[in-house]
């Protein structure tokens, strides 16, 4: 017999086991042992078993194979990113690219622009290093050698005014904290590179930003290299009205050689001006003026048009296998940007996501969408609304391009390290969620009997220790029992 449990009793609503034909007891359902299996569960994240959700459903269809409070709204932290990758997949297409346009607000002549080149941020979550440099080739291959005048930045696509945009652990030099602009630019993030130069520390940046003063003030400690690699510490802030400046601190040995840490810093403004002008400078460029963002400054015809080499479906394989926040909060956006001339916002995006759930008969009651990548306090769903919309991918035209993004287990992404030596390695694909007071997995298991199973496990509660014991644990007893 097949239950669905709650978390009154661990046996709550469990029969005695049938007898097999032999007059011996038959082996339990799933249901059966999986009840009191969840007591073990809770036990080594050192939560309680009514912390927990839990949903295993055949992607065939057919009654649920196991539930655990499994309609209770929790926070899934970012296993929500399963939610938005697939909304995205199905309303803007796997084909789909952002585009980013320049215009000139003055006149090119004999290479010199007088006035400013206008920068239109398309919105794309992934505009790195390599595509500054290929866009700089193309402009300088147009003629384009010197701008006597300003960057300007038209951050026309996103409104994110009234839009809470502050790190949500008050950390905001965290990578995983920045948050989305509409001329997003490396992550906003550089890499701090501290080399040994003769027994001191030497700073830099990868990539440079031009007029950024860096501060130096890491202690050099005598011996072996020790955990002195790993205490760098990097904070930022703006100095009147010179260059902004970023501190480097902690402790360096010399014989560690080169140690480094990627931090996000400055403003959108500064970072994207420190990076345009320092990789314009290396391919020979002149520019000496300042960037300011001024919203729908872009009125002329566009001038150059650059496209993402990256498709969407290339953009959610990244987020989904390395669980990056900055690029699914700039995917949502996009969601709501798309077929219209008005900016998009984070409640249009919210609205056409759950509407379009809507319309695929997945009335999930409980969902909240906060900013789509689950680093949110406020984010809601139900184990069982996330394996409902896991099987329906599962059936859908983009059912495979969903799973082959999300990281496999003993392979790559989040689950590279784990299960490895399990006979599950490489038959499941979960997307890992963790916050402060929250872990979960979601994803997809095939299962030793020839299964294939959508599965999603998620715990909320104060001080949570050991979840990845209790999710491997989830994930061997679905392998071997589903």
């Amino acid at each position: 017999m097949l239950l669905a449990l709650g978390s009154g009793a661990l046996t709550a609503g469990v029969s005695a086991s049938p007898k097999s034909p032999s007059g011996r007891p038959a082996a339990p359902s799933m249901a059966e042992e999986g009840a009191s299996l969840v007591a073990s569960w809770a036990a080594m994240t050192g939560a309680q078993p009514g912390q927990f959700g839990v949903a295993v459903r055949s992607v065939t269809g057919g009654p649920s194979i196991f539930d655990w409070d499994a309609r209770t709204a929790l926070n899934p932290a970012s296993a929500m990113k399963v939610v938005t990758t697939y909304a995205a997949l199905a309303l803007l297409g796997p084909h789909y690219r952002w585009s980013t346009t320049l215009h000139l607000d003055g006149v090119l002549r004999g290479g010199v622009l007088y006035g400013n080149l206008v920068l239109r941020g398309g919105g794309d979550p992934k505009f790195v290093i390599e595509d500054l440099r290929a866009l700089i080739a193309r402009m300088r291959a147009e003629g384009l050698a010197e701008v006597r005048g300003d960057l300007v930045i038209d951050d026309a696509m996103f409104d994110l005014k009234g839009t809470a945009l502050d790190s949500l652990d008050g950390e905001p030099w965290q990578p995983y904290n920045v948050a989305p602009h509409a001329a997003l630019m490396n992550f906003k993030a550089t890499r701090i590179v501290v080399r040994n130069d003769g027994g001191q520390a030497r700073i830099s940046l990868d990539p440079p930003l031009a007029d950024v003063r860096l501060r130096n003030e890491l202690k050099v400690i005598a011996g072996p290299c020790g955990q002195a690699s790993s205490a760098l510490w990097v904070r930022d802030r703006e100095v009147g009205q010179g260059p902004p400046e970023i501190r480097v601190g902690g402790r360096y040995a010399p014989g560690c050689g080169e140690s480094s840490v990627y931090a996000a810093v400055l403003d959108h403004r500064a970072f994207i001006h420190g990076f345009f002008k320092a990789a314009w400078r290396a391919a020979g460029g002149r520019f000496d003026g300042s960037t300011r963002i001024e919203t729908g400054a872009a009125v002329s015809p566009a001038w150059l048009r650059w496209e993402s080499p990256r498709s969407l479906m290339e953009v959610i394989h990244d987020i989904n296998k390395f669980s990056n926040n900055v690029m699914t909060r700039q995917l949502l956006l996009t969601i709501a940007a798309h077929g219209q001339s008005g900016a998009g916002t984070p409640e249009l995006a919210r609205g056409r996501v759950e509407q379009w759930l809507a319309r695929q008969g997945l009335n999930l009651r409980e969902l909240v969408i906060d900013n789509g990548s689950g680093l949110s306090r406020s984010e809601r769903i139900s184990a069982a609304g996330l394996s409902d919309l896991l099987v329906h991918a599962d059936r859908s035209e983009h059912g495979a391009l969903l799973r082959e993004s999300l990281p496999r287990v003993g392979y790559d992404g989040t689950m590279r390290g784990r299960l490895g030596r399990h006979p599950i390695a490489g038959r499941a694909w979960i997307k890992t969620g963790s916050l402060r007071d929250v872990r979960s997995i979601a994803g997809y298991v095939d299962a030793a009997s020839g299964r294939r199973l959508a599965v999603t496990m998620i715990a909320n509660g104060q001080k949570l220790l050991g979840a990845q014991p209790a999710q491997d644990a989830f994930l061997r007893w679905v392998y071997e029992r589903g």
